[in-house]
């Protein structure tokens, strides 16, 4: 079929991207990406790995899919990684969300847009870059 074939080529440029494996299950490509943050509390600091998870699914003719991520970030990261996506120069699809849900060390920012994936992928490295 060919929309599967589209959906591993598509998978493994989102994943070269990202510089994160992929997996794709019937009709959508699930990206994990690992980041590893030190978190300061009081004068103790704490190594945490967090899994990004990152996803694309029902991809139509036109190339365009619905893509999700739950990124993971410190909240002094929040302001850079968020101008960054804003600032990248393809520009937000107005087929755009984002929530945050945060507590005092780590906050999650859920993205979604309905666009190409290798379109919200470069966006998402770009902005992941940013941090690191």
């Amino acid at each position: 079929m060919k929309i599967e074939h589209t959906i591993m080529d598509l998978a493994q440029q989102v994943g070269n991207l990202l510089e994160a494996e992929t997996d794709t299950t019937d009709m959508e490509c699930l990206i994990k990406k690992n980041r590893t943050v030190t978190i300061q509390l009081h004068d103790k600091s704490f190594d945490c790995t967090l899994e990004h998870d990152i996803s694309f699914r029902n991809l139509k003719s036109d190339g365009s899919a619905m893509n999700e991520a739950d990124i993971y970030l410190l909240p002094e990261e929040v302001p850079l990684f968020t101008q960054a996506l804003q600032q990248y120069p393809i520009a937000l699809p107005t087929e755009f969300e984002q929530s945050i849900d945060s507590n005092p060390n780590i906050v999650c920012l859920r993205l979604t847009a309905e666009e190409p994936p290798e379109n919200f992928a470069a966006r998402l490295a770009a902005a992941l870059r940013q941090i690191d």
